[in-house]
């Protein structure tokens, strides 16, 4: 079975479809209120994320289904 359809255009949901353009200055204005907002959230998590010396992973405990065998 044959059709004679054209070839599909694209719709939102494809790649092709979107156009990403950067019209932020360079170098993006940070605030000192956004910088100390981003210390407390996410603070711990940076210093992991660049910590020169990388730590051990915290051991990983598997949960155990009720009557089951440890």
């Amino acid at each position: 079975m044959s059709s004679n359809r054209s070839p599909a255009k694209p719709r939102p949901s494809d790649p092709e479809f979107w156009t990403v353009e950067n019209e932020l200055p360079n170098p993006i204005p940070v605030s000192k209120d956004e910088l100390d907002a981003i210390e407390r959230y996410f603070g711990d998590l940076l210093d992991a994320v660049f910590d020169p010396k990388p730590r051990t992973m915290p051991t990983v405990t598997t949960a155990h289904r009720k009557g089951e065998k440890r």
